[in-house]
């Protein structure tokens, strides 16, 4: 019998869904949460038998994803980072037309998914002792995708000294390290070479701030490029999220109930317990393996900070 059900659990994964990201599919579908992390269990309030809906469970994930994002400070769904949009003389935005923001945006139903896949940046510094020995900008948001646009311009005037598209050498993923360099000998690479050594070399200048103008990709492109790790975490915050409201909604304030059939009694229990209410064994079993993975996981995904004095 074909498998119906919608997931990566059960072989059969989203991948086309626009509800987080265009066409970037689902980490953690309905169906995972349903039969694979709350066994099966009819998600139906025994009060007045309102049922959690697709839409909510969807916005479960949806908001264990931002959190994941935070905590770890990385993207995993996709985000289009732009360089701040120039001011002009009458003191309005000046209105680029090298990226087609709506069409990539188009797909999204709300505003506020919109606001999250879309963020601005101001430009990059260049730091004078480090541009002598090797051209590079570490960017500010991880994984990278890919580079859109790179440009070099005046400290002073702003305007565009050197496109830099040909020279980039992109580390993509987590490093998130942008090279620029020639490539070759040729009368372009001369130009680039005589304005990094006014611009760059020169030991009058200071270290100063948007000179580097980068617009660029970052997150997973689809939902199946989310390693195996992110993925199992993220089906622990979701589900503790759905546990707890869904035990309350079963049986609100209840810690345990028994039936006995012989002789036709019931009995009831209450407890201030947290770990005695429906769900709260296992609650707080995932809670320990989340503190236990961030605390063996932080720094595969997280930046190292050195500080000096």
């Amino acid at each position: 019998m074909p498998e119906t059900r919608i997931g990566s659990s059960f072989n059969n994964p989203d991948t086309s869904s626009s509800f987080l990201a265009p066409k970037w599919g689902t980490i953690l579908t309905c169906d995972e949460l349903r039969y694979s992390l709350l066994y099966g269990n009819p998600l139906i309030a025994e009060a007045d038998s309102s049922t959690i809906t697709d839409d909510m469970l969807n916005d479960y994930v949806r908001v264990s994803i931002g959190y994941l994002e935070r905590e770890l400070n990385i993207h995993i769904l996709p985000r289009l980072i732009r360089f701040d949009d120039p001011i002009g003389e009458d003191g309005t935005p000046i209105i680029r037309t090298d990226i087609n923001d709506t069409a990539y945006l188009s797909t999204l139903k709300t505003r506020k998914q919109q606001t999250l896949l879309y963020l601005r940046e101001q430009g990059y510094p260049y730091r004078v002792i480090a541009m002598r020995h090797e051209c590079f900008v570490k960017l500010r948001h991880r994984p990278v995708r890919d580079v859109l646009t790179a440009n070099f311009v005046d400290p002073f005037y702003g305007n565009t000294i050197i496109d830099l598209m040909p020279y980039r050498i992109v580390k993509k993923n987590m490093s998130g390290i942008c090279y620029f360099r020639p490539r070759q000998l040729t009368a372009r690479s001369q130009t680039f070479q005589y304005i990094f050594q006014q611009y760059l070399v020169n030991p009058y200048m200071v270290d100063l701030q948007d000179i580097f103008r980068i617009d660029y990709t970052t997150g997973y492109e689809n939902s199946q490029d989310v390693p195996d790790d992110l993925r199992y975490i993220l089906q622990k915050i979701s589900s503790i999220t759905l546990m707890a409201i869904f035990g309350l909604g079963k049986i609100a304030g209840i810690a345990s109930r028994s039936v006995s059939l012989n002789s036709v009694s019931e009995s009831i229990s209450t407890t201030q317990s947290a770990t005695s209410s429906y769900f709260g064994s296992t609650i707080f079993q995932y809670q320990k393996e989340i503190k236990e993975w961030f605390a063996q996981n932080r720094s595969k995904y997280s930046r190292t900070i050195i500080g000096k004095l």
